[in-house]
């Protein structure tokens, strides 16, 4: 049995700034393993579509992540499948051979790690696609295949049409679920967790669909994933609040959509006020432990939801009020790929535009927010290992502070359309305008300010 020091969360994570990449729709690197019927990069997308986005294009765009100041990836699935989105495995020990294959991976996570990078992969444990060799052999030879009870198959043999009898994700039929039940499948698939941590040294998972696998489960990833490497990272997929999966000590952190969520119902909506955005801040922060707290993922978007640009209509002031809110709190600031460029899309599969690699296309403005943000956070360790302290909320106005041992940090955000004005007990240093202030803080419309009490 593990120590629990062993099984706590990463301290890496604290100071970590993510970068989510969907590898079809980010770069490609190399036109010759693209796939058959590949469109042309930056045309409209369909769920069927792919554009020949690969591993080596993500090596080739490092720089350009440096210069933003990331300094961990999260790539959705990069595993052999025949679907754009990879979720539907086929090979759970080769990487996709139209994204390079594992010989772009152990490139990337080398060139990574030189840099002083992290990596983390999409680890779809919960479902395959039904062109996986071992349902594959199901379809053929039904109860005979030595694999019939490595899925939850209802009757003597597999039926597809019109509804499936087997249980798979969400109801579909193309992604068999794993029995997880089943010893067997359990040593297959932590094996397959502890891999690519030990023989190419990736830096942890994100699990997907973690809200339909079994707790006990989870958690046995994430001691298998620690048994590799204890400094691994156990991201979930939750949706919904994380408190139970912390509990259970199944996973370091938890995909923040409950902050997500909170923040487009509040900025881009305008359908909350102050207090009631506050308030559900302090239910969050008062639910989790706090080192799982700061080992969350606090994401501006990601490949199931409409982009932040699109929720807010276009409106580059609302987005920057909701990256500077995530830069402000503890958890690990994750930038959805393009979001920092103002990159549009709706409902899924649009928000999975491409990447846009002519720089006439950015709000280049816009991505000097990104770097001043992120550089912020690194100069200032109260941002990142600071606690938190909840200021006044009212109206459309609210303020926070983050303790740290040296210095307070406090944040204020105005998110409506009249002055804000905020009384300062002491002197303090307005870090993005390089001003000191005494007495009274005036915060114009739709706009924050981080200031430093020494």
């Amino acid at each position: 049995m593990q120590d629990e020091l062993a099984l706590s969360p990463p301290e890496w994570v604290k100071d970590a700034v993510f970068y989510a990449i969907f590898p079809d729709r980010f770069r490609n690197g190399d036109p010759g393993n693209d796939p058959p019927g590949t469109r042309p990069w930056g045309a409209p997308p369909d769920r069927e579509s792919t554009f020949g986005g690969d591993l080596w294009g993500i090596i080739q765009a490092l720089d350009y992540l440096q210069d933003l100041g990331v300094t961990a990836l999260y790539l959705t699935p990069i595993f052999t499948a025949p679907s754009n989105h990879k979720y539907d495995v086929v090979d759970y020990y080769n990487v996709d051979p139209h994204f390079g294959g594992n010989e772009a991976l152990a490139e990337l996570v080398g060139e990574l790690h030189r840099r002083g990078m992290r990596l983390i992969l999409d680890g779809v444990f919960n479902h395959c696609g039904e062109a996986h060799p071992f349902f594959w052999d199901v379809l053929r030879r039904g109860r005979s295949s030595p694999y019939w009870d490595w899925f939850t198959i209802r009757g003597d043999r597999v039926v597809q049409e019109p509804y499936p009898n087997y249980t798979c994700w969400a109801g579909v039929r193309s992604l068999p679920e794993w029995n997880h039940a089943n010893p067997a499948v359990r040593e297959y698939l932590l094996s397959v967790a502890s891999y690519w941590i030990r023989e190419y040294g990736i830096d942890g998972w994100r699990l997907d669909a973690v809200e339909h696998m079994p707790p006990d489960f989870v958690r046995e990833i994430r001691v298998a994933v620690k048994g590799a490497n204890p400094e691994a990272y156990v991201l979930g997929e939750v949706m919904g609040y994380a408190a139970a999966w912390f509990k259970h000590g199944a996973l370091d952190g938890a995909m923040n959509y409950r902050l997500w969520e909170a923040l487009v119902y509040f900025i881009a909506r305008d359908s909350w006020d102050a207090p009631q955005f506050v308030a559900h801040l302090k239910g969050l922060w008062g639910s989790y432990p706090q080192g799982n707290a700061f080992a969350s993922y606090n994401l501006t978007g990601s490949h199931d939801k409409p982009r932040i640009m699109t929720l807010c209509g276009g409106d580059r002031r609302k987005v920057a009020l909701v990256v500077a809110t995530i830069f402000a709190l503890p958890g690990a600031p994750a930038v959805y790929y393009g979001d920092e460029i103002g990159l549009q899309g709706g409902e899924d599969p649009d928000c999975r535009r491409c990447f846009p690699w002519d720089h006439s296309r950015w709000d280049t403005e816009l991505r000097g927010l990104f770097r001043m943000l992120i550089r912020l956070r690194r100069e200032e360790p109260a941002l990142r290992h600071g606690d938190l302290r909840f200021g006044e909320a009212r109206g459309r106005v609210f303020s926070l502070v983050r303790e740290g041992p040296d210095a307070r940090i406090l944040f204020f955000l105005n998110a409506g359309e009249e002055e804000a004005r905020f009384p300062l007990s002491r002197p303090a240093l307005d870090l993005l305008k390089g001003e000191p202030l005494l007495g009274t803080l005036r915060l114009p419309p739709e706009s924050f300010a981080f200031l430093k009490e020494g």
